[in-house]
């Protein structure tokens, strides 16, 4: 999260009481989630974060970059019609991502250099681009009515919705890691 009062943004993972130096450039941070969720990745398969120094305790390591990655949002509030569905992916939207920020902010993003707290700024302030089309497509909800804009709705909803963890087998790599980070 950007801290505005602060005039740069973290560098750095705070592992036990010491400060460890890490790459912020977003594409450091979508290799990261990649890693995470493949099956038999170790705390020692992602060093590549870390710029020098790594901590000892690397389990702490990777529970402090995932802390990093997600820091807390108090807006917006979790909904109780919330269902958890995913409505982006950024392997499979990346030209769809890619095309909004040249759109809507002029970044190349294969050009670009932008820290990770930047990069999600900036994808949580797009609007009516493509991408947006597509994630609000995602999120439609039937109302019961069965006319054609409901049909049209509903086609369109089918034809971009993610697969979801609940239509394949369970995320067990994911689901091991985070147990070896619970200890």
């Amino acid at each position: 999260m950007i801290d505005l009062k602060k005039a740069k943004l973290p560098q750095a993972i705070d592992v036990g009481g010491s400060l460890y130096r890490i790459h912020t450039d977003y594409r450091y941070f979508l290799r990261l989630r990649e890693h995470l969720a493949e099956k038999g990745v170790l705390a020692g398969d992602l060093d590549y974060m870390y710029i020098k120094e790594k901590p000892l305790d690397r389990l702490a390591g990777v529970k402090a970059l995932i802390a990093f990655m997600t820091p807390p949002q108090e807006l917006p509030r979790r909904t109780s019609d919330d269902n958890g569905e995913i409505v982006l992916d950024f392997a499979i939207d990346a030209d769809y991502i890619y095309a909004a920020f040249m759109e809507q902010y002029g970044i190349d993003l294969l050009t670009a250099r932008l820290h990770w707290y930047s990069f999600n700024a900036l994808l949580h302030g797009l609007h009516d681009t493509e991408l947006n089309n597509i994630i609000n497509a995602r999120l439609y909800k039937p109302s019961g009515r069965n006319d054609e804009y409901e049909k049209t709705k509903q086609k369109q909803y089918e034809a971009w919705r993610l697969p979801q963890p609940a239509d394949n087998e369970p995320d067990e790599a994911l689901e091991d890691f985070l147990g070896a980070l619970k200890g």
